[in-house]
C-alpha cells in the first residue's frame, strides 16, 4: 500500500511518498510549526505534497509530529497511557486537505509516571510502534529523551527528560559551563558518569544533589582541579547519568535498553548503560518511522 505522510517537526517540514517500509520520494523544508501561522499548514502540505496527491488519489495521508500541537494544523488531543496501535489509531484526527481528502493526525500520548506528574508526547509513539518492542524499556534519545515501558505491545507508561535543553543551557547561558574549552577531553564524559553514579548511592556514597554538583563543577575547573577541556565532557556525562539513574528508579534495573536514536548519539547511553551491566540494542529511527507508520495504516484502513 502506497501512503503520504507529513513528518512536522518544530523547525522541519518532511514530507515522504511511501510504499510498505520503503520510501519512494520525499521533499524537505525549514517551514516547521514554529515558522507558520495558523491557516498556513495546509498550503505548506499543498505545496511539498500535491504532486503525491494527484498521482494518488487513493493514498492515505498521515501527519505526525508537532502539528498535532497547539502550534500546528489542529490540535491534536492526546491519546492516554496505557495505548497501543488499536488506541491510537483510533485517536487520529482528521484535517481537511481539498476536494473532500482528508488527512489523518497522529494524536500523541498522556500519561502520569508519578502520582501527581503530567507527560506527553508527540511522534515518539509511531516510532515505538516500529521497533517490534512488545515488551521492554526503551529510551527514545534526543534533546528531551523519553524512557518509554512497552508491555505487550502497547506503551505503559514513559518519562521525559530535560537533558539535552540543560546542557545547551549549561553550556550557552551559565556561568557553570563558561570555563568549558576546546578541543573537548572525552574523559570527561566518564568522569561524570561516576560522579552521577557516586550520586544515586550506588556505591556507598552520600547523595549529594545534581544542583550541588554542577556547580562543584565549575569549582573544580576554577581551583584548577579539573582541566577546563574536561568540563564540556564531564557535564554531558553528569547529566545523562542523572536521567538513567531517574529512569531505572522509575521503570526499575532491566536487564536490556532498546535505544532509538542515531549511531553518533546511542553511542553515549551504550556506553553509559554498559558501565551498570545493562546490555543495549539499537533502533534507527527513520527505520522506526517507517515502520510504525505502516502499521498505522494498516490498522486505520481496517477500522
Amino acid at each position: 500500500m502506497r501512503f503520504i505522510v507529513a513528518d512536522w517537526g518544530t523547525t522541519r517540514f518532511r514530507g515522504y511518498l511511501i510504499e510498505g517500509e520503503t520510501i519512494l520520494d520525499q521533499v524537505s523544508s525549514d517551514e516547521g510549526v514554529s515558522a507558520l501561522q495558523k491557516g498556513q499548514h495546509r498550503d505548506v502540505f499543498v505545496k511539498h505534497c500535491g504532486r503525491w496527491l494527484d498521482a494518488e488519489p487513493n493514498a492515505p495521508v498521515l501527519l505526525v509530529g508537532m502539528v498535532g500541537s497547539r502550534e500546528g494544523w489542529v490540535e491534536a488531543p492526546y491519546a492516554t497511557c496505557p495505548a497501543g496501535l488499536v488506541e491510537i489509531a483510533e485517536a487520529l484526527i482528521p484535517v481537511e486537505i481539498g476536494n473532500g481528502r482528508k488527512g489523518y493526525i497522529i494524536p500523541g500520548l498522556f500519561c502520569e509516571p508519578a502520582p501527581g506528574a503530567a507527560d506527553v508526547m508527540r511522534g515518539e509513539e509511531t516510532l515505538v510502534l516500529g521497533t517490534g518492542v512488545e515488551n521492554g524499556l526503551i529510551c527514545s534519545a534526543g534533546t528531551h529523551p523519553k524512557w518509554i515501558l512497552v508491555r505487550d505491545g502497547r506503551i505503559e507508561r514513559f518519562a521525559t527528560y530535560m537533558t539535552g535543553e540543560m546542557y545547551a543551557l549549561l553550556r550557552e547561558h551559565s556561568m557553570i559551563g563558561r570555563p568549558a574549552t576546546e578541543p573537548a577531553d572525552q574523559k570527561g564524559f566518564d568522569m561524570g558518569l561516576h560522579a552521577a553514579e557516586r550520586n544515586s548511592g550506588a556505591e556507598g556514597a552520600a547523595r549529594v544533589g545534581l544542583l550541588h554538583l554542577l556547580f562543584c563543577a565549575r569549582a573544580a575547573v576554577v581551583s584548577g582541579r579539573m582541566a577546563s577541556n574536561l568540563l564540556a565532557p564531564y557535564l554531558s556525562g553528569l547529566l545523562t547519568g542523572d536521567e538513567i539513574n531517574g529512569a531505572l528508579a522509575q521503570f526499575g534495573r532491566p536487564s536490556s535498553v532498546t535505544i532509538l536514536a542515531s549511531h553518533e548519539r546511542a553511542d553515549l547511553y551504550v556506553h553509559a548503560l554498559a558501565r551498570l551491566g545493562i546490555k543495549t540494542e539499537l533502533k534507527i529511527p527513520q527505520q522506526a518511522l517507517l515502520a510504525g507508520l505502516a502499521r498505522i495504516v494498516r490498522q486505520h484502513a481496517t477500522a
